[in-house]
């Protein structure tokens, strides 16, 4: 409850507080039910009701286009006050009883009803402007939320365009380096030590010896790993398969898609206070509230009923649901309001109670399927930002390949490898006969070891991306 009052706040009290649209929204149920009020108050002819109507609604459209002028100057730019809102909202109102109790006394002479036409006029243009401004706000925002993701998306699509030409680039310059500058050491070093293999006599060096070889021979395959896993990692797709999502479907033939509970049963029960409360007084209000009850009640089962057949959203369901809806409101007209003292004729309730359940049903499927829009539109966003994140790391994983540190370490640690080498080697490629070198090749088969380890470290790196 706490966050949709937040919502309402949010929404409700800024660019759609009072508007154009919203005001031509209000006015055929403003009109209709002072329409109503004035034939329960018979107020005359029915020539004579729309003129007391139409002199309150037409002076409380001047209200409010003088009102939001003055009180709600800045409302397109921020959200205003609840309460300077809620003023607005029900004064309009009740200018527009004002003046038909006016017009209808002073000027056509009939007989006066000052407090109904102002709490039935102020409750019913209040509460309208309220539940349109509502609405209007939340589709609003809804609109700019799938306005931002779009800016997003086309930004990622940019992004990820200079993402791939420069891991592009990356992945040349990474090949380049380690085919001209690591492997041909590589090369040298499986040489040298294949030949020393060759000339040495003694026992404990050529032990050595083969396990330099041995190491060497990783070392090259490391190597070539490197250049093939860096030539085949791939890039963001330039025409990234994006999820078609289908536009916003409203109607399930004649009838809204989704059969609302909840915002039937606050459009019924509002509808029900401020018509019987005219007609009928508390009596009659809550007569028609319980009325709101039944007919939600019913709603509610419908709902779960089609939901457990798997029919929900199907024209044939929704028609259904909205026959049971007015056959149960004029059975309930037939034996309940008529025992009111000014009763609605059957059919005409029955006709408004469906009017009401079409008109929650039709805002809530705007709002639900408008939601659903901007939800994939989120999700499908945040697949391609974490794919942009992928490619983003593995061209930093490259480009770390390629730096001066990683690649001055590995080639300083063969270099000082084929140093070794060359030691034991003469310029005829014979080998020296200088001492025991054993701890020496060790030594030379540690920094080997490092070398491999250093490649497939930023190896294993680049592939997990």
């Amino acid at each position: 409850m706490k966050s949709f009052w937040d919502n309402f706040v949010n929404v409700a009290t800024g660019r759609w507080a009072i508007s154009l649209p919203s005001a031509a929204t209000c006015l055929p149920f403003c009109y209709f039910f002072a329409l109503e009020r004035e034939n329960a108050l018979e107020s005359g002819s029915f020539g004579t009701q729309i003129m007391i109507v139409s002199a309150g609604q037409l002076m409380s459209l001047l209200y409010l286009f003088i009102a939001q002028g003055i009180l709600l100057p800045s409302r397109k730019d921020r959200k205003q006050s609840l309460i300077l809102c809620l003023f607005v909202w029900f004064s309009a109102g009740f200018v527009a009883g004002l003046v038909s109790e006016l017009y209808a006394h002073l000027v056509l002479n009939t007989e006066s009803h000052l407090a109904t036409r102002l709490s039935n006029s102020a409750a019913t243009t209040g509460l309208c402007l309220a539940l349109v401004a509502y609405w209007f706000g939340n589709l609003h925002k809804i609109r700019i939320e799938k306005e931002a993701l779009g800016f997003l998306e086309e930004f990622l699509v940019e992004d990820f365009s200079k993402l791939n030409e420069d891991q592009r680039v990356t992945r040349e310059v990474a090949i380049e380096s380690l085919q001209e500058t690591l492997l041909p050491r590589v090369l040298q070093l499986q040489k040298l030590t294949s030949g020393l293999q060759q000339n040495t006599s003694s026992d404990s060096l050529a032990v050595e010896l083969h396990e330099l070889d041995i190491r060497a021979q990783e070392l090259l395959q490391s190597v070539k790993s490197n250049v093939s896993s860096i030539s085949n990692s791939t890039s963001f797709p330039e025409n990234f398969p994006r999820e078609k999502i289908s536009p916003v479907k409203l109607m399930s033939g004649l009838f809204p898609r989704n059969l609302s509970v909840g915002t039937s049963f606050i459009l019924l029960t509002l509808g029900a206070m401020i018509a019987q409360g005219s007609r009928n007084g508390l009596v009659g209000v809550l007569v028609g509230i319980l009325s709101s009850v039944i007919i939600t009640a019913l709603l509610f089962i419908l709902s779960k009923f089609g939901k457990r057949i798997n029919a929900l959203q199907t024209s044939w369901f929704n028609s259904m649901a909205f026959t049971a809806v007015v056959c149960v409101q004029y059975i309930y007209a037939m034996i309940v309001q008529n025992e009111l003292a000014n009763p609605y004729q059957p059919w005409y309730s029955a006709f408004k109670t469906f009017c009401g359940v079409y008109l929650a049903s039709l805002i809530s499927t705007i709002a639900m399927e408008q939601g659903k829009f901007v939800e994939k539109l989120g999700s499908e966003s945040a697949i391609r930002r974490a794919e942009a994140e992928r490619v983003s790391s593995s061209h930093e994983r490259i480009q770390q390949l390629t730096s001066t540190t990683i690649f001055g370490a590995i080639q300083g640690q063969i270099s000082g490898v084929i140093m070794a080498l060359n030691v034991l080697t003469d310029s005829r490629g014979i080998t020296s006969s200088k001492g025991d070198f054993s701890k020496f090749i060790r030594d030379a088969n540690s920094l080997i070891e490092d070398a491999i380890s250093e490649i497939q470290r930023v190896g294993i790196k680049v592939n997990s991306r």
